[in-house]
C-alpha cells in the first residue's frame, strides 16, 4: 500500500468487452488526468474483437487482465482484487473523464474523512457533436472545483431507492469501503452498481460534486438497453427493501405508497421495453406488477390486455413499426 498521504494511489478499474472502437479514448482520458499517482487496470472480459491488441499498445501505462466473459460486475471485481490503491475509481470502456476529475474528488475525500464515496456530475453525449467539442464545452479551465451538491450528498439511501443517482464512471471511493461492504454482486447483469451504492448507503455518507467531470456515451448497443432474462432493476430494489426496509440511517423514512410507486415504475419500464422488443410474456408479467402497485393503472391495464391476446399484440407491433 502506498503511504503518500498527500497524493495517495488511486486504482482506476475499466472493464472492456468488444470495445475496440472506443477503449483508447476512455483510457487516454484517464491517463490525461493531472492527478498522476494512479494505476489503470483494464479487465478484458472475453472480447472477441481486437480490443486486447489495442490494450497491449499502451504497454506498461496500464495493467491488463483477461478473463472469460462474465459481465461488468465480475470484471470490476477482478480489477479490484489486484488493486493497490487507497482509493478505487471506475471508468467504462466507451466513456470519458474530463480534466481535473481525480484531483477534485481526492481533494474532497481527504478534506471529508466521514465521506465514503465521492461522485460528480456527468453529461450524456449523443454523438451530435465531436468528442473534442463536447470536451471543450464541459472542461474546467480553473483549479479543481470541489463545490458540493448538497441535495445529492449525505445519507442517500432514500434517494437511491428512487433512482440510481450515482453513475459508476463518476464514483471514487475509499478502499476500506469495499473491504467492509463487499464488491459488486455478479448475479446482477445490470444494476450491479445500484445494488452496491444501496449497500454502501447503509454504512457511509456520500457526496456529489456539482461540476461535470465525466461524459457518458449514449450507445444504442449498451447492455442497459437490452431486455434481459430478469428485471434486474426491480430485483435490486426489492432486495434493498427486504434487507434494509424503508428507513435511512439518518432517521428519515419513506412511506410505503411512495416506494410502491418506485416498484411500479420498474415494472412498467421493463414491461414496455419487453413489449416493444417482442417479449410478450415478460411484458404481461410486468404490467400485472404495475396493476398490483396501481402504477399508471389505466395504461397498465390496456397494455396487459394487449399482451394477453396474441392477435392484439401482433396488431400493436405492426402499427408501432409502421409509425416508427
Amino acid at each position: 500500500m502506498v503511504s503518500d498521504t498527500a497524493n495517495p494511489l488511486v486504482s482506476v478499474i475499466i472493464p472492456c468487452y468488444n470495445s475496440a472502437a472506443h477503449i483508447s479514448e476512455a483510457i487516454d482520458s484517464v491517463l490525461a488526468q493531472d492527478y498522476s499517482n494512479i494505476e489503470v487496470i483494464v479487465v478484458d472480459d472475453g472480447s472477441t474483437d481486437n480490443s486486447i491488441d489495442i490494450l497491449r499498445q499502451f504497454g506498461d501505462k496500464i495493467i491488463v487482465l483477461q478473463q472469460a466473459n462474465q459481465g461488468p460486475a465480475a470484471a470490476r471485481n477482478a480489477g479490484m482484487r489486484i488493486a493497490n490503491g487507497q482509493f478505487i475509481a471506475f471508468n467504462d470502456s466507451d466513456d470519458l473523464w474530463l480534466p481535473g476529475k481525480l484531483t477534485a474528488q481526492i481533494s474532497y475525500l481527504q478534506q471529508h474523512p466521514d465521506i465514503g464515496l465521492c461522485y460528480c456530475g456527468w453529461a450524456i453525449w449523443h454523438g451530435e457533436t465531436s468528442l473534442e467539442q463536447i470536451s471543450a464545452q464541459l472542461a474546467s479551465t480553473g483549479p479543481a472545483d470541489t463545490t458540493e451538491d448538497t441535495y445529492y450528498s449525505g445519507w442517500l439511501y432514500l434517494k437511491l431507492l428512487k433512482d440510481s443517482v450515482i453513475h459508476t464512471i463518476t464514483a471514487v471511493l475509499r478502499r476500506d469501503v469495499i473491504d467492509n461492504i463487499g464488491m459488486f454482486n455478479t448475479e446482477y447483469r445490470i444494476g450491479e452498481d445500484h445494488d452496491l451504492w444501496l449497500r454502501i448507503s447503509q454504512r457511509y455518507q456520500m457526496a456529489k460534486l456539482s461540476r461535470t467531470y465525466a461524459v457518458y456515451r449514449d450507445n444504442p448497443d449498451s447492455t442497459t438497453k437490452k431486455v434481459h432474462a430478469k428485471n434486474f432493476s426491480l430485483l435490486v430494489l426489492e432486495s434493498a427493501i427486504a434487507n434494509y426496509g424503508l428507513k435511512c440511517p439518518s432517521g428519515e423514512q419513506a412511506s410505503q405508497p411512495v416506494v410502491n410507486h418506485y416498484l411500479g415504475a420498474r415494472h412498467f419500464t421493463y414491461g414496455y421495453n419487453a413489449m416493444m422488443q417482442g417479449h410478450r410474456d415478460k411484458a404481461l408479467v410486468s404490467f400485472k406488477g404495475c396493476i398490483r402497485y396501481r402504477y399508471r393503472l389505466g395504461k397498465a391495464i390496456l397494455l396487459s390486455t394487449i399482451c394477453a391476446v396474441p392477435q392484439l399484440y401482433k396488431l400493436f407491433l405492426r402499427k408501432k413499426t409502421a409509425t416508427s
